[in-house]
């Protein structure tokens, strides 16, 4: 387990994540995955490119990557506020990854994330 301890030595706050595209053998996998990472923490992301969990994945593992984050919320709620906005969201300029959000009221879509970037992603092509 010699690359384990060199993770451990060369990185103070290294950041694990596993997409894991078959279902069925998720659970057994993650268990798997988690004991062989100790000491270290591992994100394990049930995956398809059928749904939106590929897209809930990249932007989770985003999200994870951006530093100060809780600023950047802090500014995100402020703007909100300013605005009189009931949600607010920030996308990754190239993907299109939700990278941050602010909401005041409970929104009854879940799926509402994927359906904007997509939208916004489609937008910009047409206007090529």
């Amino acid at each position: 387990m010699w690359y384990k301890i060199a993770v451990r030595e060369d990185s103070c706050c290294m950041l694990i994540s596993i997409l894991v595209f078959l279902l069925q053998i998720f659970k057994e996998r993650e268990e798997d995955l988690r004991r062989l990472s100790r000491p270290l923490e591992c994100s394990c992301f049930r995956t398809s490119i059928w749904d939106e969990t590929l897209y809930k994945a990249w932007s989770s593992i985003v999200y994870q990557l951006i530093p100060n984050v809780q600023q950047l919320e802090m500014n995100l709620r402020n703007f909100a506020e300013i605005i009189e906005a009931d949600e607010v969201l920030l996308f990754e300029r190239a993907t299109f990854l939700v990278i941050s959000h602010y909401q005041c009221k409970e929104q009854r879509d879940a799926h509402r994330f994927e359906k904007i970037s997509n939208i916004i992603k489609q937008f910009k092509l047409s206007c090529r």
